[in-house]
């Protein structure tokens, strides 16, 4: 595996129809669909310099491609975010304040962050960096210094990596060719271990997970995994559509995640962001907008969304917004 290709194991692939030239208008803040939903905008393309998500189209597959991993994260106090930052053609992890947003913290300076979380007390960020030909996961401080302890070595791709509310277990997806696994990694002992098919982990508990799982049409389902009893269930599977990005509400009510909207009327085939009750009913999509939104993440309290979007700016930028959820 080469370093241009390091972003393809985990990137989520779809049946894509909207490819017929449609112009998509991304300057609207919102459409009428989302009547009743606030939208705030949270970053500055001109100061933060976001990353832009890979999404991509095949051509010979005909699919449509996406980075399913978390471009950024908010910490469990809702005080701080920390998003892969483009500073001089390089991706690095900054962090801010959300009172201010301004003054933004660079965390890591080598340049090949791929995706990152906060540990539970927000003073540790997991991330994964492109470490010559693969790709590995480390630690830092979220708040000074600039040493980094690497977690993951070897001829394997780790990435998407995710505290458990322990802070102890660290959960990851492991890429070996086509095949996707979920492992986890002991801070205390230095233990991985390697629980089952599957990529980007939510842990849940002590016990549970959530994840995203490729079935034999190529999309992507959502399912729950009890590692200590071995129960698995899935939660959601579609036919022509994938589901990523799962996460748990605080309350444990709503799974929130990022799926494909099939093409409408003068609307291309896109993502949004959805949620879907815990027992796997009640399927809502809350965005409508004709740009992209992905990478949700659930506010501290569960009464807002972040994630990227598109929307509110004519070049298509991404940055990440919030937006109120009130669902009962």
């Amino acid at each position: 595996m080469t370093k241009k290709s390091f972003l393809l194991p985990v990137a989520i692939a779809l049946l894509f129809v909207g490819c017929d030239g449609m112009k998509v208008d991304t300057s609207q803040t919102y459409v009428p669909e989302e009547g009743g939903t606030t939208f705030v905008k949270i970053t500055n393309e001109e100061n933060d310099q976001l990353i832009i998500p890979n999404i991509s189209y095949d051509l010979s597959s005909r699919r449509l491609r996406w980075w399913a991993n978390p471009y950024f994260a908010v910490n469990n106090y809702g005080t701080k975010f920390a998003y892969l930052g483009s500073h001089n053609h390089r991706s690095n992890i900054f962090v801010k304040q959300f009172i201010s947003r301004t003054g933004a913290q660079q965390r890591t300076f080598n340049g090949q962050a791929l995706d990152l979380c906060f540990s539970p007390d927000g003073d540790t960020l997991c991330f994964t960096q492109a470490n010559g030909a693969y790709c590995n996961l480390y630690l830092t401080s979220a708040t000074q210094g600039s040493i980094m302890q690497q977690v993951t070595s070897g001829s394997v791709n780790d990435y998407a990596p995710a505290f458990a509310p322990d802070g102890n277990l660290i959960f990851f997806s492991r890429a070996e060719g086509d095949h996707y696994s979920i492992w986890s990694y002991n801070r205390s002992t230095g233990i991985f271990s390697n629980y089952c098919y599957g990529l980007t982990p939510f842990p849940i508990g002590d016990k549970e997970f959530l994840c995203s799982r490729q079935n034999s049409q190529n999309n992507y389902e959502i399912w729950r995994v009890n590692y200590a009893t071995g129960a698995e269930s899935i939660v959601l599977s579609m036919e022509n559509r994938s589901f990523t990005t799962a996460s748990l509400s605080p309350d444990g009510r709503w799974i929130l995640f990022a799926a494909n909207t099939p093409k409408k009327p003068n609307v291309p085939e896109n993502i949004d962001i959805y949620v879907i009750r815990a027992d796997g009913s009640r399927l809502t999509q809350l965005t409508y907008h004709q740009g992209h939104d992905l990478s949700p993440v659930w506010a501290p309290d569960g009464k807002s969304i972040y994630f990227l979007s598109q929307r509110g700016s004519d070049k298509g930028t991404y940055n990440i917004w919030e937006m109120n959820f009130n669902l009962k």
